[in-house]
């Protein structure tokens, strides 16, 4: 039982990176528009010299 006052120790290693696979027809601008960040910070982040450069099946963090 958790009781009102008492301290917990929490693991601070919570990874926070989620992942999307692209799928037909997607291109970095909507993958960004749907996961609410921006085209460069995804084609960043994933290493992508070239955001037009995607194809199905792989797998961008976020």
């Amino acid at each position: 039982m958790i009781y009102a006052g008492q301290v917990l120790k929490v693991n601070e290693k919570v990874s926070t990176t989620r992942t999307y696979t692209v799928r037909s027809g997607d291109n970095l601008s909507s993958i960004a528009s749907r996961l609410g960040t921006t085209y460069q910070a995804l084609a960043q982040r994933n290493g992508l010299s070239n955001p037009n450069l995607i194809y199905p099946g792989q797998t961008l963090s976020y």
